[in-house]
């Protein structure tokens, strides 16, 4: 066989292997969970951090209604959920998605504290930080156990030193 004929059969099986094995990516769908838990941490997730896209939490409500998994999951309380928001209670649409899943409810009434605004980020020779914390004491007590662990690493050491000495191979003259 010659190289050029090697060569292009190695790619045309590598080629061959590229392809069959790239066949789950293109069996993609449109990106949606067919797995209710999933669905309804996604709907928790949009009542809690877009507050204005209730017509998304119900998608995802409604689409963990008609999951194919469902393990894990209420559905009554899913469905329960879905009249709730319906009818413009997000905290009690809220509660009980989380209590559907098994989580522990969220605690009063009031829509989650927005994040603070995040300081802008240090450049150059800042340091980022405004912190001064006091100096940390080295801990400078050695005890008995301290003693004897580092005693018997000596001896250890010395002791595989005088093996590799005393068992090394003998050199052999060249031929």
């Amino acid at each position: 066989m010659t190289v050029f004929r090697r060569a292009s059969l190695i790619g045309l099986i590598a080629g061959a292997v590229l392809m069959f094995g790239a066949v789950p990516v293109f069996a993609h769908g449109d990106g949606e969970s067919d797995v209710a838990g999933d669905l309804v941490r996604q709907a928790i997730a949009v009542i809690v951090n877009e507050p204005g896209n209730m017509a998304l939490a119900a998608d995802k409500i409604k689409d963990a209604l008609a999951a194919a998994d469902t393990a894990g999951v209420d559905l009554k309380l899913v469905a329960q959920a879905g009249d709730a928001l319906g009818k413009g209670d997000f905290h009690q649409a809220r509660t009980l998605l989380e209590l559907s899943i098994g989580a522990r409810p969220h605690m009063g009434g009031s829509d989650p504290r927005p994040i603070p605004q995040v300081p802008s980020l240090a450049v150059g020779a800042e340091t980022g930080i405004d912190v001064v914390t006091d100096g940390l004491a080295p801990h400078r007590n050695v005890t008995r156990g301290d003693v004897a662990a580092l005693s018997g690493l000596i001896v250890l050491g010395a002791l595989g030193a005088y093996l590799a000495v005393r068992f090394r191979p003998r050199k052999v003259a060249e031929v």
